[in-house]
């Protein structure tokens, strides 16, 4: 008996399945998003959350051969980061080499340019398309879904060729924390009159919608996940990242974008998004989807969000923005509620870039995930069709690269003339997490060289910025940033970085864990850096002894500056175990001083979520301060003094702080409330309470836009010399300034004297001589030159900055405020003044 034939005649029926015209012989088997999670996705008043997506991929991985899903990391909060891999039967099963040809097209050192056409013809366009970084734009996690089922069980020619042209790596959420609370949400109030409404919490654990400010820095865990993947793994040629945008004016925006550009980035990034994003609009056009909208609102300038960092490493990056609904519930727009108000769409008129404009009526979620749908269509076939050119450009752009360091050219961090050379290692590593070469020199000093294929990153992060002045209409403003106009790490972290030219730097450098403790015995912390909290935090809750010296002192045979700190040798022992590398306990006795505590630390959460709440957090904890969340009512009870020694209240605007309630700058008084228990603010009742707290010892810290509360709430000889100013009169949005430190007081201990300071707002203090018990110290002042005010970045009216203070401390009998008229955490990148914040904590438990 032939035991063969029977596997013999199964081969030839899968054979002739295969063979059989208009039929794809794993697609009837694989469950459309419907059929697998029984809702009806798309429908009104529908949400998946994304625990059911993430099981959908799953399923499309186990029945298709064209998906496979991929994780990327965990989230903040532990879900699993998931991306599902798109692309021919072919292709998947040579994937190793296609990543191998992705990654030497975007480093093409020693290629020639035969090779690299060679390595064009033989690779694939990496396609990568992100959905729902901003958990209430919401409608991309349900189209995604949809179109990977389409795309792994279609049978057309049309879509067998795209996939064969393309790798698409297909995000369905890069906010899985936040899809799932704002699915909850909506489900819990579904029938209610909150139905559709927003949370009274940040929808990203920590930093809630600035979650796409954060890819330069990389703080939270998924900004790491997604750059590892991207700039050391796959390396895609091209970016789409889907968002959603109001309900009331364009329907969909594509690119190209608004004014200004980046004169920096490759002009090829912009011929292939202008492209592609032409191709949108087209597609959507043709499918008779009105309100398409170009070089409106979106700029092409600032690097903080997802593509946006990508154009300077030599991807095509685009975004689309889709508008709105409450979630899954439709809105109805009437036609007299439509409007412009953005560059490039002044009034909601027909216009060049907007030529159909959308007549108003229902807008649904199927409307959004139609939109999605087409661009994403048309960007895969855009893709398809420019594969070589995408494959060639992005050689030619890495090498243009590379040439900038063509005679040595880069940047070097000496050492020796850091103020805190822990703050230059946490650069060098975070410069190395984004794929950057960095070499260690002989003199180990850093040195980050030009010749690499992200040397316009590079230089991108160690230079100053100026905000290119785009003029739309002679003789009117300027075109203002759509989120901040600099950026320079060297700046915000407290590093001296410096235009060099090395050669000889050749062992690269990469992050190193702390070796074994440096000390045994009682030990001295000197006051300098933000790093160091780490380790005076750790001091402080080991039990053992920490006493601070409030003046320069002589001690053990050497000066130490005011603010070190002194550890017997179990404080000691705890503080070295938890500093980074860079910091160097010294072994000294501890000369008197003034014994310093663990401050008890909380810090204000508004019911109208706070993103600087959420980024105060997040700094605060992953220092080791341990903050305690008030709400309202827990201030409102009063004896605050029994349980905290400092109580922050971040950049929240007054009116928020006393009503919960923002006052808006069109004057209108519409508020969408939240449930009642979600309502109000800190009232009459909580403004006793803090008053009550400083009087009986505590220190409150007020932080830029908070300050304006607290100086109408007490009567100190502090106020805001900018209060009345208007915009045309002064105007610093996001930029960097410089300021003098007053370095003799607990605050600014182990600060430089001249610090540079992130400021977006109007907000710089007159101070007067006060009276009683009162008594007020100047912390940093801006420059008496105006000229010498700006950093980086764009200012007008720095006139009115002349002699006025950015940060001033109050005491009142045994009670403190600290107001800081800038934000000296900002998103956590702002490693330079962090210790400012962390001083003025520890102030609060220093002993007499």
């Amino acid at each position: 008996m032939n035991r063969s034939l029977p596997r013999f005649l199964v081969r030839c029926a899968l054979l002739a399945a295969c063979l059989l015209p208009n039929t794809t012989s794993f697609a009837a088997t694989i469950p459309t998003p419907s059929e697998y999670l029984k809702l009806d996705i798309g429908a009104d008043r529908v949400l998946a959350d994304y625990r059911q997506i993430r099981s959908y991929f799953a399923e499309l991985d186990r029945l298709s051969p064209r998906v496979q899903m991929q994780t990327l990391g965990k989230s903040t909060l532990g879900e699993d980061m998931v991306m599902a891999v798109i692309t021919s039967e072919a292709n998947m099963a040579r994937l190793p080499r296609l990543k191998e040809i992705a990654a030497k097209l975007a480093d093409p050192r020693g290629l020639s340019d035969a090779q690299v056409a060679a390595l064009a013809e033989e690779g694939r366009a990496f396609l990568l398309i992100t959905c729902n970084i901003h958990a209430t734009e919401i409608g991309s996690t349900q189209m995604a879904m949809e179109w990977a089922h389409a795309l792994a069980s279609a049978d057309d020619a049309e879509t067998k060729r795209r996939l064969d042209e393309v790798v698409l790596l297909l995000v369905p959420s890069l906010n899985p924390d936040g899809q799932i609370m704002e699915t909850e949400w909506y489900r819990k109030y579904l029938g209610t009159p909150y139905e559709g409404g927003r949370e009274p919490w940040l929808y990203h654990h920590y930093t809630g919608h600035d979650n796409n400010r954060d890819w330069f820095m990389l703080t939270q865990a998924e900004t790491k996940a997604m750059s590892r993947a991207v700039y050391r793994e796959w390396f895609p040629q091209v970016w789409l990242d889907e968002h959603q945008m109001g309900s009331t004016g364009p329907r969909i925006f594509t690119p190209p974008y608004a004014e200004p550009v980046d004169a920096d980035i490759h002009p090829l990034v912009w011929r292939e998004v202008n492209r592609m994003g032409a191709d949108m609009s087209l597609r959507l056009e043709q499918a008779n989807k009105s309100g398409v909208i170009y070089g409106y609102a979106f700029d092409a300038y600032w690097p903080g969000g997802t593509k946006n960092t990508a154009w300077f490493k030599n991807i095509s990056g685009l975004l689309t923005e889709v508008a709105s609904v409450k979630l899954a519930t439709p809105v109805y727009v009437d036609p007299s509620e439509l409007s412009g108000g953005r560059k490039g769409l002044v009034d909601y008129e027909r216009q060049t870039n907007f030529p159909n404009p959308w007549p108003g009526g229902w807008w649904r979620l199927r409307d959004i995930m139609d939109y999605e749908r087409i661009a994403s269509d048309a960007i895969l076939e855009s893709s398809a069709d420019l594969r070589r050119d995408l494959l060639r450009n992005v050689a030619a752009r890495a090498r243009a690269s590379i040439a900038l360091g063509a005679n040595g050219e880069g940047f070097l961090l000496p050492r020796e003339r850091q103020h805190d050379w822990a703050a230059a290692l946490k650069l060098g590593d975070l410069l190395v997490e984004h794929g950057v070469e960095v070499y260690l020199t002989e003199d180990d000093d850093l040195w980050v060289p030009l010749a690499q294929p992200y040397g316009n990153f590079v230089r991108e992060m160690l230079t100053t910025q100026r905000y290119p002045e785009v003029k739309l209409v002679p003789g009117k403003d300027i075109v203002r940033p759509y989120d901040v106009a600099a950026w320079s790490l060297p700046l915000m972290m407290g590093v001296t970085v410096e235009p060099a030219v090395v050669r000889d730097a050749d062992e690269r450098y990469s992050p190193v864990a702390r070796g074994p403790a440096t000390v045994a015995g009682p030990a001295a912390l000197l006051p300098n850096g933000a790093e160091r909290a780490k380790g005076l935090n750790a001091a402080l809750r080991s039990g053992g002894r920490v006493v601070v010296i409030d003046r320069t002192t002589e001690s053990a045979g050497r000066t130490w500056p005011a603010g070190t700190a002194f550890l017997d040798a179990k404080a000691a022992a705890a503080a070295d175990a938890a500093l980074p590398p860079g910091i160097v306990l010294e072994r000294a006795p501890a000369p008197a001083g003034r014994a310093l505590a663990a401050p008890r630390v909380a810090l204000y959460k508004p019911w109208a979520a706070s993103m600087d709440e959420g980024w105060t957090r997040f700094l605060l904890e992953r220092h080791g301060f341990a903050p305690r969340t008030l709400d309202n009512a827990t201030i409102q009870k009063g004896n605050l003094r029994a349980s905290f020694d400092a109580i922050v209240l971040p950049d929240v605007p007054k009116e928020v702080i006393a009503t919960g309630k923002p006052k808006r700058d069109d004057g209108a008084t519409y508020f969408a409330e939240l449930p009642p228990e979600y309502r109000g603010g800190l009232d009459a009742a909580g403004a006793a309470a803090l008053k009550a707290f400083v009087q009986a010892g505590g220190t409150l810290i007020a932080l830029s836009g908070a300050c304006e509360y607290v100086t109408d709430v007490f009567n100190i000889p502090v106020s805001n010399a900018l209060a009345k100013v208007t915009p045309a009169d002064f105007g610093c949005p996001g930029s960097i300034l410089r300021a003098h430190v007053n370095a003799e007081h607990p605050v600014t201990w182990g600060m430089p004297a001249e610090a540079a300071l992130f400021v977006d707002k109007p907000i710089a203090f007159a101070t007067q001589p006060p009276a009683g018990e009162l008594d007020r110290a100047v912390l940093a002042t801006y420059p008496d030159d105006p000229r010498d005010v700006l950093l980086s970045g764009w200012i007008t009216g720095e006139d009115k900055l002349v002699r006025r203070s950015a940060a001033v401390a109050v005491t009142m009998g045994k009670g403190k405020i600290v107001l800081f008229g800038f934000r000296p955490q900002h998103r956590a990148q702002t490693d330079g003044t962090h210790p400012l914040l962390f001083n003025a904590l520890w102030w609060s438990a220093l002993g007499d």
